[in-house]
């Protein structure tokens, strides 16, 4: 009986493990958030870095923009640790709670992909996608 109880109790921890290991894997708590900006002349989108309990993300996470888009990423860090941004081999310096910095990318011609380069951050899901429409 003792082992029944014992066996059946791992299985169920095994079994939690595992559905806490596949929910993580495929995202979390994460959602995509869209940024589509528009008009003519240079655009600016604010970027925050963020953190919590579980994971990390940047918000918005997929910036959405036509051909020819002059952007501007304004770059916050509303996180509890350093952060930083690298988009295309431009990078921001490493980010404090609280500080924000300008990335000029120029001219958007083809879609990009950004994340912050410290540690395993992007993996984590700190990471940026630019997507032209």
């Amino acid at each position: 009986m003792k082992h029944t109880v014992l066996i059946g109790g791992l299985a169920a921890v095994a079994a939690v493990v595992v559905a806490a290991f596949v929910f993580v894997v495929n995202g979390g708590l994460d959602r995509t958030t869209t940024a589509r900006p528009r008009g003519p002349g240079k655009q600016v989108v604010t970027i925050e870095l963020v953190d919590s309990y579980a994971w990390f993300d940047i918000t918005p996470d997929l910036i959405e923009v036509a051909a020819g888009t002059e952007l501007v990423l304004d770059v916050v860090n509303r996180a509890g640790g350093v952060h930083d941004m690298e988009v295309a081999g431009q990078r921001t310096r490493l980010l404090e709670p609280g500080e924000s910095q300008q990335l000029e990318l120029g001219v958007i011609t083809e879609s990009l992909h950004g994340r912050c380069t410290v540690g395993d951050h992007d993996s984590a899901g700190m990471t940026l996608d630019l997507r032209v429409v």
